[in-house]
């Protein structure tokens, strides 16, 4: 299977990173923990984004130190009985190969390494929110930082989010080409979908096809939970039961992403249940997609998310009154705008490792960022929903990763027959 990653990728993440320390600083970062499912099971892991963008290893118990002119890795040392349960831990040469840093030490020598280099270094770089976690499961870095607080008072310790989002904003090439397979898994997973569902299919069904499409393709699974939302249910927006039926008359949203190389995709389609959109699906549906490829002519570098979405409520607000869901005068109440009910969410967010990535709706656009562009409208009272998401790349102009899944009426209906 095709890995856009090499070592290079890895080394040069760490030198634009290291552009924003000086000498007296250090950086740590810790992988995630294993988490428990129920039992002596564990969920499958998943690497913190940050060490695997900045160096490749999707190994647990790996701790990655960096300094300005030096990079340490540690990883558990490979046992025998260890192996033998769980299978082969890299060796230090194939951590090396795959990171790019040829200075690999064993976990059980991290403190003695890190008491060291802090006889000289006064800054310590967590890769931690400023504000930090108050509940719920604390990471690796936040109890390190708890602790290493207390050992080393005198010690300034800094976040280091604030350097590794701006960094992660703008995409390599290799994390484009990550991105773009995620997406033509998602598209030909799709085709898949579109031949199958029926009248009285359910829609745990339809998620079934999606994680076994997933799965052959080579993606490493979901990029986060599938909504398979039918009739009603694609009104509840973050909709994950999947337990419905998929009946007659009634839309179906698939809003769902492929996982390829820890990348993620993001894609939302809608469509009708029995193939045919009625006059009324048909009229929604239109509206969507003409307010979709509108403002999408907006999206350029200088622009930020929040004035692309400032467009589409403009644009879509029109196209309510139009459909007979309020009139005119119902948009004079600001304090609880009527258009909320029919539009509840934001049209946008960043995409990269994580499917919702580093980045915030005032950020302003550059080139290499890649968003989502996703209008929508609700309507409970007629059992209907529709959402249609894209993948764009910012550019002059910008490109859309996934114009080659189909979202027109005709394509839709054909792929269906």
């Amino acid at each position: 299977m095709h890995n856009p990653f090499s070592y290079k990728f890895f080394t040069k993440n760490r030198q634009k990173l290291k552009g924003h320390l000086d000498d007296d600083s250090l950086v740590l970062l810790f992988s995630n923990h294993r988490m428990p499912r129920n039992g002596d099971q564990y969920f499958p892991f998943r690497q913190n984004s940050d060490l695997f963008y900045l160096s490749g290893i999707e190994q647990e118990n790996t701790i990655l130190l960096i300094e300005k002119g030096k990079d340490y890795l540690f990883i558990d040392e490979p046992d025998s009985r260890a192996s033998l349960w769980e299978g082969d831990r890299l060796r230090a040469d194939e951590a090396e190969k795959i990171s790019g840093i040829d200075n690999i030490q064993w976990t059980h020598d991290f403190e003695k390494t890190l008491g060291k280099l802090l006889h000289s270094k006064k800054n310590l770089y967590f890769n931690v929110h400023e504000k930090l976690n108050t509940g719920g499961v604390k990471s690796q870095d936040e109890m390190h930082l708890e602790r290493l607080r207390r050992d080393y008072p005198f010690h300034s310790f800094l976040s280091l989010k604030p350097i590794i989002s701006e960094l992660r904003l703008r995409k390599e090439p290799e994390e484009i080409d990550a991105i773009k397979r995620a997406i033509d898994i998602t598209g030909k997973t799709l085709d898949s979908v579109l031949k199958k569902v029926q009248p009285g299919i359910s829609e745990k069904e339809v998620e079934a096809e999606i994680n076994h499409d997933f799965i052959l393709q080579g993606a490493n699974g979901l990029a986060f939970e599938a909504i398979v939302a039918s009739g009603r249910n694609a009104t509840v927006l973050h909709y994950t039961k999947n337990s419905g039926i998929c009946r007659d008359r009634e839309m179906l949203l698939l809003d769902f992403g492929a996982e390829y190389r820890n990348y993620a995709a993001d894609i939302t389609r809608t469509f009708p249940v029995n193939g045919r959109f009625s006059s009324r699906q048909r009229e929604c549906y239109h509206a969507v997609l003409e307010v979709m490829k509108t403002v999408q002519k907006d999206i350029q570098p200088g622009i930020t998310i929040k004035e692309l979405n400032d467009k589409v409520i403009e644009q879509l607000t029109e196209k309510h009154i139009q459909l007979g869901l309020y009139k005119r005068d119902d948009l004079k109440n600001k304090e609880n705008p009527v258009w909320k009910k029919f539009f509840p969410h934001g049209v946008s967010h960043f995409i990269g490792l994580d499917v919702h990535d580093y980045g915030n709706k005032n950020v302003i656009l550059d080139k290499g960022m890649v968003i989502s562009w996703e209008p929508g409208i609700y309507i409970p009272e007629e059992n209907m929903g529709i959402r249609i998401e894209d993948d764009i790349l910012v550019d002059t102009p910008a490109v859309n990763l996934s114009s080659g899944i189909p979202k027109e009426i005709e394509e839709l209906e054909e792929r269906m027959k």
